[in-house]
């Protein structure tokens, strides 16, 4: 899995990676120079692999490793090279973002919105009770003879008579809800005007065509006749 992540490429760990390239082992070093050039890193987002990182820290807790960075002037500190200090500021495949949400039925998601919006108000609604029950029994035990200690275990009891109320009630409440048969979405298939326009228009221009037709007929043949007498 580490294998498929890289790591951004921040300007301090470029300059820490920078000072490995003399002392770092042939094949490890192929391997970060092209990391390290601008020319080759062209993405938006300098990257640098995950597992590359890892392969270099490991190497410099080795004992060539170590002594490759003391001999280097000045000299490198290890620590400075664990996974911890490598990876300080730096951010996992940053070129890497989750797809957009996209609702499979948006009737359901928003069944679901007024579910809950229903449920945080019922919860509210229940809380003000409980305590509204017990201020309340508190505040009309005063005109009574009852010591403070009576006055208190009745507000506290009439509070917890309250709850458990509220809270059978919201359990009826929210099992209806689950057992409440989820209605079909109705589709309503609406014509196109156009073709409401055509199917509507056809007939009326046949008639007219028709008659037309028919007077220029009789028109002629009576001009005809008058002009044989």
């Amino acid at each position: 899995m580490a294998a498929k992540l890289n790591v951004s490429l921040e300007p301090h760990l470029q300059d820490t990676l920078m000072a490995l390239l003399r002392i770092l082992p042939e094949e490890t070093c192929q391997q970060l120079t092209p990391h390290l050039s601008p020319e080759t890193n062209t993405t938006v987002v300098p990257l640098i692999p995950y597992e590359l990182i890892l392969q270099i820290s490991r190497w410099c807790q080795t004992t060539d490793g170590k002594a490759a960075l003391r001999a280097c002037s000045p000299p490198l500190d290890p620590q400075s090279y664990t996974m911890v200090s490598l990876l300080a500021g730096t951010r996992t495949s940053p070129e890497k973002h989750f797809p957009p949400y996209t609702a499979k039925d948006p009737e359901e998601d928003q069944r679901l919105r007024t579910k809950d919006r229903k449920a945080i108000a019922t919860l509210v609604n229940a809380v003000l009770s409980v305590v509204g029950t017990g201020v309340a029994t508190w505040l009309a035990s005063e005109h009574t003879a009852m010591r403070l200690e009576w006055r208190a275990l009745m507000a506290v009891s009439t509070a917890l008579v309250v709850a458990l109320a509220e809270i059978v009630l919201y359990m009826i409440w929210d099992s209806r809800q689950a057992s409440r048969p989820r209605r079909p979405a109705r589709k309503y298939v609406v014509p196109r005007q156009k073709e409401v326009a055509e199917s509507s228009s056809g007939p009326d221009m046949v008639p007219q065509a028709s008659s037309t037709a028919v007077g220029e007929t009789n028109l002629r043949h009576r001009t005809t006749t008058s002009t044989t007498d």
